[in-house]
């Protein structure tokens, strides 16, 4: 590969003026640099990540979203992300020092040496190697991130939503709720990070030229670096009022993980035919999240995100065929095949469209808290300035999915039949494999999920370094609380969807990033406050339909 026009062969490389062989200790910099460029070596060294470590990257995420670091990664004065690794590699034992025999005459070959060293002494040495390297992935790893963080089992509420709110509701809902989403991820978020982040090199490089200059008179140490994150870019926008994008941060997470502990309980109840109450099977699946919960690291659930990651794909394949499968067959009432005839008995509106608003803003699962952390960590620069595009077209490939997955569904399986945890309705031996593997995925999405607002609550009531024992315990308290509500809420997954997408997914989505942008970047103020009063119209409205119509709508 040729890094240079100037310089078309190896021999042109070492007789050109500026060539790397013509290397002078104590020489200038800036001849370097530009011999660095010639060879195509202009950027940093960055890490690319192989795809197998894109699924660790996606746990990676989460932790980011709140400004987590794992024990493998530092920030330095610009802000930017390093992957340090420390690798220790021993040498081979040497025998230790032992008297050399010495032979003056023939006869002394025979003679025993006059010491023996026994046992023999062994030294060992260990030689600690530390590697530092910037964080950077592709576009693919990107993408793969923006899928992995939005796709959940969010996607399987949206038929029973479809049926119950009314098709000619609910797609237009979708759309419009993209369409917002869209326009906070990519032209408020993305833009707040983009200023934030310039300013914070041009500041790392002020400080760095001013620490320089009194670096002699007295030692002074350089600002704490911040990992800029959705949280972060609000106390910088909002300053104390950011305590409400926080709380609701950790509110919309907590009640997704609330939806996994009703919808577990209905698929295993379904699963063992009802052998066990339900309330028996949140109260275990409460039990054994509570050690996962501990954990203040998450890279380690790597593996079993992996495994989720795959069981959840399977389970989609598995509906979408089961669908097709019982659509296709013919309706023996009209000799029409079971999707005409079902879809002619959806209606196009019902009395409870209202309840399918917040579950429009639910269906991304938080996703918008991991739209910066995913822009951090794009490799290139050229990257990073096609990520909101690459982030658009994903976003909007995996809604076209979503519109398309509700819709086969709702017609292939029937609407009447159809509950919020849809694959609760199925039946037959590939749903019953569906059921448990959905159980498994959503059971080890669980402690994913909740560590975005465990570790917000942990620093609000514990400090930014608590103790391990005392995250421990009120991290199980939290645990156990959400069991509670599970129990009392299990009859009601529908509302608990819509409730939660309208009280936290909308401001999350909707109010929070135009007034940021407002403060941060300044333009468009007029259109920023008009989705915001939209937004907050829609929480308002979404929020109190939902509850007055908590008894007469069920899960």
């Amino acid at each position: 590969m040729r890094a240079s026009s100037a310089l078309e062969t190896t021999d042109d490389i070492d007789s050109h003026p500026q060539s790397p062989h013509s290397y002078v200790a104590g020489e200038s910099e800036d001849r370097l640099h530009h011999v660095a460029s010639l060879w195509g070596l202009a950027e940093p060294r960055l890490r690319r990540k192989p795809v197998r470590n894109w699924f660790a990257d996606s746990v990676t995420m989460h932790m980011h979203s709140v400004g987590a670091l794992s024990r493998h990664e530092r920030l330095d004065a610009t802000g930017t992300l390093h992957y340090v690794t420390i690798r220790r590699r021993r040498r081979r034992p040497t025998v230790g020092d032992s008297p050399t025999p010495q032979y003056e005459t023939l006869t002394d070959l025979f003679q025993p040496p006059p010491a023996v060293v026994s046992p023999v002494e062994v030294s060992e040495e260990e030689e600690i190697i530390e590697e530092d390297v910037i964080v950077g992935g592709s576009l693919a790893a990107a993408m793969f991130g923006i899928i992995k963080g939005t796709v959940g089992p969010a996607i399987l509420y949206l038929p029973h939503g479809v049926v119950q709110s009314g098709y000619a509701v609910a797609i237009p809902s979708i759309v419009l709720a993209t369409i917002l989403y869209l326009y906070s991820a990519n032209t408020c978020l993305l833009e707040c990070w983009n200023i934030e982040s310039r300013k914070q090199h041009e500041m790392a490089t002020a400080v760095e030229e001013l620490l320089a200059l009194v670096a002699e008179e007295r030692p002074v140490a350089p600002p704490k670096p911040t990992l800029l994150t959705y949280p972060e870019l609000a106390r910088r926008a909002l300053g104390p009022y950011s305590i409400l994008t926080v709380m609701g941060i950790a509110f919309f997470q907590l009640g997704v993980c609330l939806t996994y502990l009703i919808f577990v309980p209905h698929n295993l109840m379904q699963l063992t035919h009802n052998s066990l109450p339900r309330e028996v099977w949140v109260w275990t699946m409460v039990l054994a999240e509570i050690p996962l919960g501990w954990l203040s690291d998450i890279r380690s659930l790597t593996c079993t995100n992996i495994l989720a990651t795959f069981l959840i794909a399977y389970g989609l394949v598995a509906v979408l065929s089961l669908a097709i499968h019982q659509g296709w067959e013919r309706d023996p009432d009209t000799d029409e095949r079971q999707f005409v005839s079902h879809w002619k008995q959806l209606p196009p509106v019902t009395e409870a469209w209202f309840l399918f608003v917040g579950t429009s803003f639910f269906m991304m699962e938080g996703g918008i808290t991991l739209v910066v952390p995913l822009q951090e960590a794009v490799a290139s620069a050229a990257d990073r300035k096609r990520f909101p595009a690459v982030n658009a077209h994903t976003t909007w490939g995996i809604v076209v999915f979503y519109i398309l997955f509700a819709c086969i569904c709702a017609a292939g399986l029937g609407g009447e039949g159809l509950s919020t945890a849809l694959t609760a309705s199925l039946h037959g031996r590939v749903a019953s494999s569906v059921q448990l593997a959905y159980s498994v995925a959503v059971f080890f999405s669980f402690p994913l999920q909740a560590f975005p607002a465990l570790q917000v609550i942990c620093r609000a009531l514990l400090g930014e370094q608590p103790s391990l024992w005392w995250r421990g315990v009120l991290t199980t308290v939290i645990t156990l609380l959400l069991g509670a509500i599970a129990t009392l809420a299990i009859d009601y997954l529908g509302n608990v969807v819509s409730l939660l997408g309208s009280m936290f997914g909308i401001p999350l989505a909707l109010v929070f990033p135009p007034l940021m942008h407002n403060r941060l970047v300044g333009d468009r103020v007029k259109m920023n406050y008009v989705v915001v009063c939209f937004g907050l119209f829609a929480m308002g409205a979404a929020s109190y339909a939902t509850a007055a119509s908590w008894d007469q709508e069920g899960g």
